[in-house]
């Protein structure tokens, strides 16, 4: 295998792995296997000893010496960090959004919500329900930092989002309600850019952040093995 098609086969695979932990289908705490994910990729060890450092550099396998990889367990002072992170990084970029609205901003994002109304009134499993919403609810966030042009600043954000993605996955998988209530909050969020109600805004955001995990004791407690320190 050349160094070319190695990095690449590395990088196809570090994809899907990741996509596998941040939603929950390998959970935390899972063993997983370097032979086992050569055989089922029908590729060599060395590009999946390669996607395991790459995840393991995100924080997303722990790589134990003479025992085993793991998916790395949830760290809850990790993730109070990064909504801390988040929670600045929007009260500045969406009252930036709010500042420059104008009309033709308005078709995308209307868009997007149609479609998150038409997903959640459909018949999909729970399970798939959630992940994709999750996928749809990141669509939207992305796309009011473009509008405010904050692309590069999304772009950051996500390079040190994977924690925080997986825990909202485990919040929200298979709750419908919880998904509706990330609906309307994306609903009124829009309402207040589109009207430049900042004051509002600045509420609106902070709940959209915080609701869920600030309610979540009940559902952290039903799996505390998957978190460190619990």
């Amino acid at each position: 295998m050349t160094s070319k098609n190695r990095t690449g086969t590395s990088k196809a695979v570090y994809q899907k792995l990741k996509e596998q932990i941040l939603h929950l289908e390998l959970p935390p705490g899972a063993a997983i296997s370097e032979i086992e994910t050569a055989e089922k990729y029908e590729i060599s060890r060395t590009p999946v000893r390669d996607a395991f450092k790459m995840l393991e550099n995100e924080g997303l396998l722990e790589i134990r010496p003479h025992i085993g990889t793991f998916v790395s367990l949830i760290d809850l002072n990790m993730i109070s960090d990064i909504l801390y992170m988040r929670e600045v990084l929007e009260q500045a970029v969406f009252r930036d959004l709010a500042s420059i609205y104008d009309k033709s901003h308005e078709f995308g994002i209307r868009l997007i919500l149609q479609k998150q109304k038409e997903m959640l009134d459909s018949a999909l499993p729970p399970d798939e329900l959630s992940r994709s919403f999750i996928i749809s609810d990141n669509i939207f966030h992305n796309t009011l930092y473009e509008l405010a042009g904050r692309k590069n600043v999304m772009c950051f954000w996500q390079s040190i989002n994977s924690q925080y993605e997986r825990f909202r996955t485990f919040l929200n998988l298979g709750d419908r309600e919880n998904l509706l209530r990330l609906y309307h909050g994306h609903e009124i969020l829009w309402e207040c850019i589109s009207h430049k109600d900042y004051g509002n805004l600045s509420k609106c955001i902070s709940h959209h952040i915080y609701d869920g995990f600030n309610s979540s004791t009940e559902v952290v407690s039903r799996h505390p093995e998957y978190f460190k320190h619990i």
